[in-house]
């Protein structure tokens, strides 16, 4: 079988970058027998490295991803065209081709453009409207991350068969459960070398693309709030992640809230594994990876009872009330002054991890693949 994988989006080092990079560096690694090919589009970046055994052949576009788009959201030009024939393609959350003869797949991230149109850009609205518009038209099969996502695939788009649809977990990646096996010496290292390196202390993470949906803004007035109430404590707010749109967050309505920006990918891990905790209050996700990634480090977490994330999270994690900054500053205050309540959620973050692997996560996805 010759599958064809579209990996475009690993450039832009968000959780669908994350998704897309790991599911085939694992596809690769348990499937020698399929042949792989895949679409990258970019005019700057380079696509990532793959095992070169077995050696999946990479058609690198150097044009940029919106023109593609363009051909396949708007000339619906069949994906055949730019990488040869293939029985299967997986498409990515952005574009849509159409096919001559091969099935294809799409996996569905979140719908939120179509849930809550305020919390996105028009331009987001506009590509995703089209996309959907065509994947529901003609993919074989719809694969989503979560229940949660499922349920809002079929309520949004009573066109879809439900038997052409599946929930697929994601997973953190491996280094994150490796680094709880370093010894206490090596780990205290790491973090004194990362603390350094962003003028940290003890802090709170929050992790993801400053935009709306991310409820950043209740986040910083429930952080504001919180240190009014303990002038004392030295705890820090760490915000990493690009500016994305919309109104962003200021550093400067407080000293210890720190906004890291985009940081590398190598830089991410020892971040979530020095963090206090993960504070995660997103008005909503199709997933939420990076609960996933601390979890998976024993990091406790405090995220929102809404959408997909109990199902993440389990018993993992303080939830709150996302439109509440009360809510948020309560858990706050919790987790810091509860030592009790921070042991629990530190053993239980282990435990629900490990409900959740690439490993899994690609072997269902090549299950649905030889299906079809």
């Amino acid at each position: 079988m010759i599958i064809g994988i579209d990996i475009s989006s690993t450039q832009y080092g968000t959780g669908v970058s994350d998704y897309t990079l790991n599911l085939v560096k694992n596809l690769i690694k348990i499937d020698p027998k399929n042949t792989y090919k895949l679409f990258f589009a970019s005019l700057r970046h380079s696509p990532p490295k793959f095992p070169s055994q077995p050696n999946p052949k990479i058609y690198h576009y150097y044009l940029p991803l919106n023109l593609f788009e363009f051909f396949f959201n708007r000339l619906r030009l069949p994906v055949e065209l730019f990488v040869g024939k293939c029985d299967l393609f997986h498409s990515s959350d952005w574009t849509q081709p159409s096919s001559l003869k091969a099935k294809i797949v799409t996996t569905i991230h979140d719908l939120t453009p179509f849930i809550n149109p305020t919390w996105h850009h028009p331009k987001v609205i506009s590509v995703h409207t089209r996309k959907m518009k065509l994947a529901t038209s003609f993919c074989s099969h719809f694969i989503c991350v979560s229940r949660n996502t499922q349920t809002d695939l079929l309520k949004l788009f009573p066109q879809v068969n439900p038997q052409k649809t599946s929930v697929v977990y994601e997973a953190a990646p491996k280094e994150y459960r490796q680094f709880r096996l370093l010894s206490q010496a090596q780990k205290t290292k790491i973090f004194d070398q990362i603390k350094s390196k962003y003028h940290l202390d003890q802090y709170l993470l929050a992790q993801g693309t400053r935009e709306p949906r991310k409820n950043l803004n209740r986040l910083v007035k429930a952080f504001v709030s919180f240190k009014k109430s303990y002038p004392q404590s030295k705890l820090q707010l760490a915000i990493t992640g690009k500016y994305g749109w919309g109104q962003d967050v200021s550093k400067k309505l407080h000293p210890h809230i720190k906004i890291l920006g985009f940081v590398p990918n190598a830089d991410l891990l020892p971040l979530h594994a020095a963090s206090y905790a993960l504070i995660y209050p997103s008005l909503y996700e199709g997933f939420g990876l990076p609960i996933l990634k601390s979890l998976s480090l024993g990091i406790p977490v405090i995220t929102s009872s809404t959408s997909s994330l109990p199902e993440v999270a389990g018993h993992a994690a303080l939830y709150i009330n996302p439109l509440s900054v009360k809510s948020i500053e309560n858990a706050i205050q919790k987790i810091i002054s509860s030592p009790k309540t921070y042991a629990k959620l530190s053993k239980s973050a282990i435990l629900q991890a490990k409900k959740f692997s690439w490993a899994n996560t690609a072997k269902q996805t090549l299950k649905i693949y030889e299906n079809l």
